[in-house]
């Protein structure tokens, strides 16, 4: 590889200017080919590719790059650079679609120093080649640094997906037994109380009969949000199922919990009412307590859902046992 000499200060100017005023043709040539690439799969979709705002960053950083005079490429500042839309990516992400833009940018810009070179040939003493070499290792190295830097962001973010409901926001099925059983070996190491609470919303097949299923994915995310609203943020909410909720009270004991779920379900009915569905919707629960139900997860949940099935039976025979008070 040829070496890099020492170069007047006034050329270097000469020849960052030239690609400065290059950089709008560059991008604008940038965009007209990813737009025209049929190997991007949402090329025709996408408002805006996803290095679009990080160009003009990697062409300023490209210009460091090639002002730098040893041989050490520090490329950090492109890959940051060609980051700067990441946030974009995470919500349209594919790495083909990344690596297609890269090489497409990196051909622009080959081709505009090109179409150039006779202009900056005799303005530089490292040897045009030389220059292009290193623009070329700074952009692979970039290019590398940054698709990393998009799948472990984009990986963290599955992992989050996966503890979620997708309706709901609320931790899913899964994720609520890993939250029971840490809290309660909790409760048991600090000998503190914690209930759970079992929740089922009452007649929601008729809910989505008819009103229809989008109605019912509503109703059941604004759920969600009376719950959130209601609870403590110290509350444990997740989605057990179908149409019912599972809540993990810290530190709460039977009494106070039953307390709390009172006016959750009085907000749950007052929901129903506001948005238009039938007369019949609310929800029913039932408890369970540690110390009392023999604090384990299984016997737990099953006292929780022994007593919400009996309510709901008493319900329909209208001797509701949560208007009596025992759940």
């Amino acid at each position: 590889m040829q070496i890099l000499r020492s170069t007047p200060q006034s050329s270097l100017i000469s020849f960052k200017e030239l690609v400065k005023q290059g950089a709008d043709q560059i991008t604008q040539r940038w965009l007209e080919a990813v737009r025209n690439d049929r190997s991007i799969p949402s090329a025709v979709g996408l408002e805006e590719p996803l290095l679009r705002d990080a160009v003009p960053l990697v062409l300023d950083e490209i210009l460091r790059v090639i002002d730098v005079d040893e041989s050490k490429i520090e490329h950090e500042k492109i890959c940051s650079a060609a980051r700067h839309g990441r946030e974009r990516a995470q919500e349209h992400f594919d790495v083909r679609e990344l690596v297609r833009e890269y090489q497409l940018l990196r051909d622009q810009i080959f081709n505009y120093l090109e179409d150039h070179a006779s202009q900056y040939a005799r303005s530089v003493t490292a040897g045009v080649a030389n220059i292009n070499y290193r623009v070329g290792l700074a952009l692979d190295e970039a290019m590398r640094e940054t698709i990393n830097a998009f799948v472990e962001e984009h990986i963290v973010q599955l992992r989050r997906l996966s503890r979620l409901d997708s309706v709901t926001g609320l931790y899913n099925h899964r994720i609520f037994y890993e939250r029971f059983e840490d809290e309660l070996n909790r409760a048991k190491r600090y000998d503190s109380p914690l209930t759970l609470v079992l929740i089922d919303l009452d007649n929601f097949k008729t809910v989505n009969d008819t009103k229809g299923h989008p109605f019912g994915d509503r109703l059941l995310v604004k759920c969600a949000e009376t719950l959130r609203h209601e609870l403590r943020q110290t509350d444990i909410i997740s989605r057990y199922g179908g149409d019912e909720f599972a809540i993990i009270l810290t530190e709460t004991t039977r009494q106070h919990g039953h307390g709390m779920m009172v006016r959750v379900s009085n907000a749950i009915r007052d929901l129903g009412i506001r948005e238009g569905a039938p007369a019949s919707f609310g929800m029913t629960l039932g408890l369970a307590a540690h110390p009392e139900d023999d604090g384990t997860v299984t016997r737990l949940v099953k006292v929780a859902d022994d007593h919400l099935l009996y309510n709901k039976h008493m319900n329909k025979v209208g001797l509701s046992e949560t208007r009596k008070g025992s759940l």
